[in-house]
């Protein structure tokens, strides 16, 4: 067992520390107290985490169920697995529940969200509060549960769980143990929460090695591994809640865009004048084909090709926030397009065949021939100069 530090009370004359206990002695119950807790206070195990349901278990041929399951900032679903006391086994049932709920889509999680708010008698809207929680616009299903994250809660825990997770966290999976040690201090219970794997010290370090290494996965899962063809890949953005951005009003007005933070703003900065991009609408696949003609601009000092006006003054289908339009960092940054190819958002092509992510390069070859035959494109002239060839009807 690994033995926490204990907790120093000080006095006029000495520093002594307080009495040890445990949760079953102190009559705190494991679902009853603790879950209800945390669940109230998830910031304490999992500061960036907002739960969406508890005690989940929708599916066939088990019983078993997940004390509670969240949404991190980034998207990725949360298992946390409680235990009052020490449980040898608790990382196994963690990752059973993590494959569980591993294929869950955003619609799915809005659902479960949605019934877990009228449960606890509220009246919010799951899919605006979880859409501000990650910081997004609208529902984007190729980004979300891209990863799904567990954190184990218990009073203790052994070294045989630690080394275990140590040696999974090693493999790519992502599992953390906090511990909460109760002490007892003037008739009360005192909680120490302490994050002891991955030690804090090592965190930052352990995440990088651990996204660096799911991305050389994710590109080869995703086809878009091996050199640049010369094509971006580029998501609409848009769904369901068409709030700030629709698939019509890029078709019409000529332009592409993304935003709502720091790290979609430095995405679109990327693209340069002659870039060719493939755009895909979440939902419906394939729906664009186009040539870059501006480096991206905010959206308010933006003037689409063609048009003397900037997009505020235009008469768009969904326009961006008003309380981030002038917000270098969370406003949505546009890119002049000219469209070599579109199709409507209900004739998108190839849906099942999407990356993941918001702009990526694409470095499969025969995945950009698969998509422009699918659009309708045959014509060589639309390919980069310094990708490939896109073959013609005469070469087959």
């Amino acid at each position: 067992m690994l033995s926490p530090m204990p907790i120093y009370r000080l006095s006029e004359t000495c520093i002594e520390p307080l009495p040890e206990t445990e949760f079953s002695a102190c009559g705190v119950r494991e679902r009853g107290d603790l879950q209800r807790l945390l669940r109230a206070n998830i910031s304490v195990v999992a500061p960036d985490v907002l739960v969406i349901d508890e005690e989940f278990g929708e599916w066939e041929e088990s019983k078993r169920r997940i004390d509670l399951l969240g949404v991190d900032t980034a998207g990725n679903l949360v298992v946390v697995e409680l235990k009052r006391d020490d449980d040898a086994h608790m990382e196994l049932q963690a990752i059973r529940y993590a494959a569980m709920v591993a294929g869950m889509t955003f619609s799915r999680a809005v659902e479960a969200f949605q019934s877990y708010i009228a449960k606890l008698g509220g009246d919010g809207d799951a899919s605006e509060l979880l859409l501000e929680h990650m910081g997004w616009d609208s529902p984007r299903e190729d980004d979300f549960a891209v990863d799904v994250r567990i954190v184990l809660v218990s009073g203790a825990f052994s070294k045989e769980l630690t080394t275990a997770v140590l040696w999974l966290n090693e493999r790519d999976l992502d599992i953390r143990c906090v511990r909460l040690k109760p002490y007892l201090h003037e008739g009360k219970v005192i909680v120490d929460v302490q994050q002891i794997v991955p030690v804090p010290e090592a965190q930052e370090l352990t995440i990088r090695l651990r996204e660096k290494s799911i991305s050389r996965r994710g590109a080869v899962r995703s086809g878009s591994s091996g050199p640049w063809t010369g094509y971006w890949f580029l998501n609409v953005g848009d769904g369901v809640h068409e709030w700030n951005r629709n698939w019509e009003d890029r078709r019409e007005f000529n332009f592409m865009s993304a935003g709502g933070g720091e790290r979609w703003a430095k995405q679109m900065k990327k693209l340069r004048v002659g870039d060719k991009l493939l755009a895909y609408a979440s939902g419906s696949g394939y729906v664009g084909l186009g040539e870059v003609l501006t480096t991206a601009v905010p959206w308010k000092d933006f003037v689409p090709p063609g048009q003397v006006a900037t997009l505020p003054h235009l008469k768009v289908r969904a326009s961006p926030s008003p309380a981030n339009m002038n917000d270098r960092e969370m406003c949505e940054w546009c890119v002049g397009v000219r469209w070599i190819q579109t199709v409507k958002r209900e004739e998108g092509v190839l849906r099942s065949k999407a990356m993941v992510g918001t702009l990526l390069q694409m470095k499969q070859a025969e995945r950009v021939r698969e998509v422009l035959g699918a659009l309708g494109v045959t014509d060589a002239a639309t390919a980069p100069r310094t990708a490939l060839a896109v073959p013609d009807e005469a070469s087959g």
